[in-house]
């Protein structure tokens, strides 16, 4: 009972299996239950072919099943007309019949049926190959053969096996002297292959052989071979001469398919008679084994039963007697037919999807594959592309897609097939939404079956649609929020199509927060439409309006040269020839072919007009990877595929080496060697010839296995002179003998009453998992060894043992521990015990040394270009393709990137020469560098650059914010403003706060908030005769919890019986205009007077005096300015110290096109010290508002200063990334380079400078201004050829005075609460108040004059602080300014 229940248990197994395994076999909806098979027959009879197949029901429950009809396709792949046809017709279901099949009548070749169901496809059989049953070749020359008694005989039949047809049976039949041949199964055997062998020939065995084939009712007769005996050497005078070995037949390569049985003949002759072994890649082959597949046949051919694949290699049969050994070799292939590793599978899909069809074949040779569509050839083109040489993927899914898909993989072997059927649905076709749950919505097209309430839901268009980059092979895009139901949105779904086409392929992102997309794989010089449809979770809006953008052209070269081949013409030379290009563009000047060794050698190359090429002076048996370029006017033209040829092996160049003789016994002598250094073996080794003779007599030979490094040479003389020499051999033959080594043999046999003594040396060779061990045996020879005991163990001896054999002088250990200390003790033992052992101790290698490949050259001209606050664009150049950077080989690009100053990086890797990389930190700056890798080769890491992301901002501030009395009621002020100039979600409302104490926190303000887009607000029942500070702060969809985007600038209004409007600067406080000029007049006046007599002084001094030379201004440094005017632009200056500790660089909007990442300049920065206070009197505030931003002016200006002059503010350098090399700014982007105290600093506003630092967060390629802080991509381009190499200087030693660096600017800050005039205050420790920088320059905003204040107490604050200013004018010209 039990065993009844595992039974069944089993098979319920096997069917769950069985039927679990029967989709990926072929299609459920249409597919073949009988195809047609091979025929072989006589000319003239008649062929059946038979076929049929099953379709798929219609509809559903108890439909009946669809209709298949079947038509055939003939041998030139046209389908047949039957009609009419006088030797082919067919039959009522479906089979084809030939009556009669005859030569030169087209009836010969490959017949494939094709099944075909209405609403479904067709698919295509395999194909039925019809022939003609040939005659096989017999042997037609007349041979006398000359043999000695006790030979071998061999005789021929049939030749030219290669062409035998498979299926077609020979009976063959021998007769001698023209009557039957008994055969005596002691000494006579036939071979499969027809062959007669006789063994150990005697004279009745003399006469005239031949053999009769009979193939059907057809028989045939072979020419005679004439068998002569000689007589016996021992009865010819002078005896018996020794004959060294020779073949009558050798073995010759075979093909054969996986299961088949294979015979290799081989029949040697000599005297003595020779031995025969069989070895494989030059070991032997164990025939005693029972489960062996091999087997030996006749005196020596060897026969291989149910070939597997693991038979193929080099088989050498060796001969070998005393006189002499030789081989004879020949190669096994063993082909494996076709298999599905993984067949396609039924898919439905949308229209407008990606799809990949899966197929994997494996086989050998490597099988072709094919995709076929309805029966007819898949041709790889821009939409449908053959993916690794095995998937098929449809981009850009139209109706007409839909059908049967066959993958077919074929070899010589066989083919296979398998078929899949495609169906191709509307967009949001809900009754598919199940059949493929992965299939992406978004069609641009609102589903119908919505309710009104959720159509109204749906978002409006995306905004905004541009290109910021667009290459010859990608474009990168991004798009605003939609204006309506932006909230609703999951993902954006990007439509695509080349223009006149109707092909649209699409790309979703992530999530609804990515606004940009990387569109590669486009065309060159094409033009594309762009469109973006907003997605939720219940359907797709609106889209956009579409975007025609035209990609970059590419230079006309060559395209790549066709059918490539290339072989062996000798060990040290390849042939390879090619057709010219498809496409040429001009007048091919030249080709270039490469190469380069095991593809990781150096690459090679040699020029050729023609189209061909002999490649010369090469290694021998080595794999060559081989590819020819064309060149025309316009440079490198694609590379054609590459192909892998190998040379022919030779005879080694070397002899073996560390030979050594050890006298076994009285007659014996042990041999050891060591085989020849890998680059002097020109092929694989088969065996060793060992050479050996009596002192003064002849040689006699032995031949080994090439997997044993030790020989016993038995049988010697006692007490005798040997010479000994050894050679290494290859299937080519043997190469040069060493010299000849001598011993003598002991005159008694071995002493075993007596230990064995110490092993004389041992030499050790550590590696790194393994130890190799070579030792010479104890200096008593006439001691008798049975064995070697070796031991090791980690710091003591003896931990493990093993024991070896007397004639082993070699062993390795593995499997060891790396940089492991272990002690090796060894000892020779007999019968006796064990000898006194030698002792040594090694350390193991940290790690194997590995061939390291020549590296690849290393990318150059990589750019970073920010796109977001989450993701950046990488591009680079491979100076290794052509000028069209088009990628058609197997190499692949690593991406490094991380944020900088961190020793985490993140990789991502990618076949094109671009990516996007996105989910970034917002206002980070990254660390981004690429190498590139093909197979076991790889490049350096190229140049680093760096980048940084945008800050997060939803929104920027509302700008002109004005305030103007309402003329109908004067009691009202009106409030206007124009909208945020960038905004990542759809504004919502404004809220207006207003106070007349500016110290508040923001939520002690008084609020005026209202919804929608109106851009004024009328604020009336304020007071008479009050100063108001109103600023503006704008709500998006995008803001959750509290506001935090930012406020505008900062706008005063004075209340009046008569309502004065007044600027924010110029707010007066009591004091007369006509007074005020009078007293800046004297000022002025006065300071002119000190800067004339400081500037006498300066030049009367003398010029030998030491402190002029220790701090003489230097005219020539470009870093330092000259002595500045203290009236012209003196609004500009600003004689505070600022402390180096407290710069950092801090990105706030990048610069797209930067190829050293270098970062744009907001408008103006502010140092954390000073008190943040509107200019001309409007006092500073203290703000709650959650953006946490001061704002500063925007006249700020930039300079390279250093409060100590002991080292300048350089950029960082150093970044500890993988030993790489960096790049230098231009000199135009460097003095875009930010100095800002700190991430918390804040950015002012003013309302001179409304907007701060925003409008630097907003860079726009199209509208973005260097003087705003923003640099567009396309002046940035300009700047430089991308090859353009940038080094970033390194910081100068520390410590005495360095040279102003000009390439990175520091900020010089005013407060905003005081005058320009005015000496701030600051700490006595710190040294000279001014530091020269390179001038910079300033929008027309930036240098305002500042309106003259009224106010009594700040004037004479400012006369109090003139003679301050005027001892630190002095002090500045004595230490810096100095004639």
């Amino acid at each position: 009972m039990a065993h009844t229940t595992i039974t069944t248990w089993i098979l319920s197994i096997f069917l769950i299996q069985l039927q679990l395994l029967q989709p990926s076999i072929g299609s459920q909806a249409l597919s073949f239950t009988l195809e047609p098979q091979d025929a072989v027959v006589p000319e003239g009879h008649s062929v059946l072919l038979q076929c049929s197949g099953s379709a798929p029901a219609r509809g559903k429950g108890k439909a009946t099943p669809t209709p298949a009809t079947v038509r055939w396709r003939g041998p030139d792949g046209q389908d047949l007309g039957i009609v009419g046809d006088t030797f082919r017709s067919q039959l009522k279901n479906g089979s084809l019949y030939i009556s009669s099949v005859e030569e030169n009548r087209g009836l010969t070749g490959a017949y494939q049926c094709l099944l075909t169901a209405e609403g479904v496809g067709s698919v295509l059989s395999r194909p039925a190959l019809v022939a003609i049953a040939r005659q096989p070749d017999l042997n037609q020359d007349f041979i006398e053969t000359y043999l000695l008694p006790g030979q071998t005989a061999y005789f021929r039949c049939m030749v030219g096996e290669a062409s035998w047809q498979e299926g077609v049976r020979h009976s063959v039949q021998w007769f001698r002297d023209d009557m039957p041949l008994p055969l005596d199964k002691l000494r006579m055997v036939v071979l499969p292959n027809g062959a007669l062998e006789i063994d150990e020939v005697v004279a009745s065995d003399r006469g005239a052989y031949q053999c009769n084939v009979t193939s059907g009712s057809v028989s045939r007769l072979s020419s005679k071979t004439n068998l002569n005996i000689k007589k016996a050497a021992s009865e010819q005078p002078g005896g018996e001469h020794a004959v060294a070995p020779s073949f009558l037949v050798g073995p010759s390569p075979k093909t054969v398919r996986e299961g088949d049985t294979v015979t290799l003949d081989c029949v040697a002759n000599g005297v003595p008679k020779p031995q025969i072994k069989w070895l494989r890649n030059g070991e032997e082959l164990d025939l005693n084994d029972l489960d062996s597949r091999f087997s030996i046949i006749g005196t020596g051919s060897l026969q291989i039963s149910s070939a597997e694949d693991i038979d193929s290699g080099n088989y050498q049969c060796r001969a070998s007697n005393t006189v002499d050994s030789l081989d004879a070799q020949a190669t096994v292939q063993v082909q494996v037919p076709p298999k599905f590793i993984q067949a396609p599978r039924d898919k439905t899909a949308h229209e407008k999807e990606e799809l990949e069809l899966e197929c994997a074949i494996r086989g050998k040779p490597k099988p072709l594959i094919r995709w076929l569509k309805n029966g007819d050839l898949v041709t790889p083109n821009d939409y449908m592309q053959l993916v690794a040489d095995h998937n098929l993927r449809i981009l850009g899914l139209l109706h007409s897609d839909a059908g049967m898909f066959q993958c077919v993989g074929t070899n010589a072997a066989g083919s296979v097939q398998a078929a899949a059927r495609l169906r191709v649905v509307p967009p949001g076709d809900s009754s598919e939404q199940e059949a493929n749950a992965n299939a992406a919505a978004g069609s641009g097209v609102p589903l119908k079956s919505l309710g009104s309430g959720l159509l109204a839901r749906l978002p409006s268009q995306p905004r905004d649609l541009a290109a910021q980059i667009v290459k010859p092979r990608f474009v990168t895009l991004s798009w605003a929020e939609p204006l309506q139901n932006a909230g609703e949105v999951v993902y954006y779904t990007v439509y695509y199509k080349m223009n006149n086409s109707e092909r649209e392929q699409k790309m979703v992102t992530k999530s609804h927060d990515d606004l940009q997309v990387n569109i590669q794989s486009l065309l060159p010089g094409r033009t594309y439409q762009f469109r973006v449809v907003a997605s939720t979770n219940f359907g797709s809006g609106e889209s956009s309006a579409p975007l025609e953008v035209s990609t970059q052209p590419e230079v006309n070269i060559a395209g790549p040269p066709r059918a490539f081949e290339g072989h062996a013409r000798s060990h040290s030379e390849i042939y390879v020839r090619w057709e010219e290009p498809a496409v040429t563009n001009g007048e091919i000047l030249k080709y270039r072919v490469y190469y380069s060794e095991n593809e990781s050698g150096a690459d090679l190359y040699h020029d050729s007009t023609a189209m061909e090429a002999l490649l010369t002076e090469l290694r021998a048996y080595t794999d060559y990877v081989i590819s020819v370029v064309p060149f025309n006017r316009n440079g490198m033209g694609d590379p054609s595929a590459e192909i892998k040829v190998k040379t022919y092996s030779a005879t080694p160049s070397e002899p073996p080496n560390n030979v050594t003789l050890e006298v076994t016994s009285s007659s014996s002598i042990t041999v050891h060697w060591e085989p020849p250094a890998e680059e002097d073996r020109n092929g694989q080794i088969t065996g060793y010839k060992i050479r050996y003779r009596k002192f003064k007599d002849a040689p006699q030979v032995k031949s080994t296995p090439a997997n044993i490094r030790y020989f016993e040479l038995s049988g010697l003389d006692r007490s005798a002179e040997y010479q000994v020499k050894i050679a290494a051999m290859t299937v080519n033959g043997s190469g040069p003998f060493t010299e000849w080594y001598r011993v003598n043999t002991l005159e008694n046999d071995l002493d075993e009453t007596q230990v064995p003594g110490k092993p004389i040396w041992i030499n050790i060779q550590p590696g790194a998992e393994n130890i190799g061990l070579h030792w010479g045996p104890p200096q008593q020879p006439e001691i008798k060894i049975r064995n070697y005991v070796l031991g090791w163990g980690r710091g003591i001896p003896d931990e493990n043992t093993i024991e070896l054999k007397e004639t082993e002088r070699y062993h390795v250990l593995k499997n060891l521990e790396s940089n492991t200390e272990y002690v090796v003790s060894l000892r020779a033992r007999n019968v006796k015990g064990d000898g006194p052992p030698i002792y040594d101790n090694i350390k193991t290698r940290d790690e194997e040394p590995i061939d390291v490949p020549v590296p690849l050259e290393v990318p150059v001209g990589l750019r970073a270009i920010t796109m977001s606050s989450s993701s950046i664009v990488v591009y680079w150049i491979d100076t290794m393709l052509n000028k069209n950077q088009h990628v058609t080989d197997n190499r692949h690009y690593t991406v490094s990137y991380g944020i900088t100053g961190s020793s985490r990086y993140r990789y991502h890797n990618t076949t094109d020469l671009n990516c996007m990389i996105n989910d970034l930190r917002p206002n980070t700056q990254y660390e981004f560098a690429v190498k590139v890798v093909k197979g076991r080769r790889e490049s350096a890491w190229s140049m680093s650059v760096l980048n940084s992301t945008y800050q997060n901002v939803p929104v920027t501030p509302p700008r002109e914010v004005t305030v103007r009395l309402d003329e109908e009621n004067p009691p009202t002020v009106i409030i206007q403003w124009m909208p945020p100039k960038h905004t990542v979600g759809q504004i919502t409302g404004y809220n207006i706060y207003y106070t007349t104490d500016t110290t508040k926190r923001d939520r002690d303000w008084s609020i005026e908030a209202f919804a929608g887009e109106e851009t004024m607000l009328m604020l009336s029942n304020l007071k008479p005769y009050t100063t108001y500070y109103f600023k503006v702060q704008a709500r998006t969809t995008k803001q959750q919890g509290n506001n935090n985007a930012p406020f505008s600038a900062l706008v005063s209004y004075t209340t009046t019986a008569a309502v004065i409007m007044q600027e924010a600067d110029t707010i007066a406080k009591g004091i007369d205009n006509e007074q005020l000029l009078y007293i800046i007049g004297a000022t002025v006046v006065v300071l002119l007077v000190v800067l004339i007599a400081i500037l006498f002084l300066c030049r009367s001094k003398p010029q030998s005096s030491p402190e002029h030379t220790k701090k003489s201004y230097q005219k020539n440094n470009v870093g330092v300015p000259k002595p500045p005017d203290l009236w012209i632009h003196h609004d500009q200056m600003e004689l505070k110290n600022i402390d180096k500790g407290l710069h950092t660089v801090t990105p706030v909007c990048s610069d797209g096109a930067s190829s050293s990442g270098a970062l744009t300049l907001p408008r103006s920065v502010v140092h954390s010290e000073y008190e943040v206070e509107t200019p001309g009197g409007v006092p500073g505030h203290v703000t709650n508002s959650l953006d946490k931003r001061s704002y500063v002016p925007g006249y700020m200006t930039a300079t390279s200063m250093n409060s100590t002059m002991e080292r300048p503010q350089y950029p960082r350098t150093q970044y500890s990334h993988q030993n790489r090399s960096h790049m230098t700014m231009e000199t135009g982007l460097s003095q875009q380079s930010l100095s800002q105290p700190n991430q918390n600093s804040s950015l002012a506003q003013t309302p001179e400078h409304p907007y701060g630092g925003y409008d630097a967060s907003f860079c726009n390629a199209g509208n973005g201004a260097a003087g705003n802080g923003c640099v567009s991509t396309i002046e940035s381009a300009k700047r430089g050829h991308p090859l353009k190499s940038f080094s970033v200087p390194g910081p100068p030693p520390t410590g005495g005075a360095t040279p102003i660096n000009k390439h990175t600017p520091a900020v010089t800050i005013r407060p905003q609460n005081q005058s320009p005039y005015k000496k701030p205050s600051f700490s006595a420790a710190t040294p000279n108040r001014l530091q020269g920088g390179g001038s910079v320059a300033h929008s027309t905003d930036e240098i305002q004059r500042l309106a003259p204040s009224t106010s009594t107490e700040e004037l004479n604050q400012e006369m109090a602080n003139l003679e301050g200013l005027m001892k630190d004018l002095s002090a500045i010209t004595a230490n810096e300014f100095e004639c």
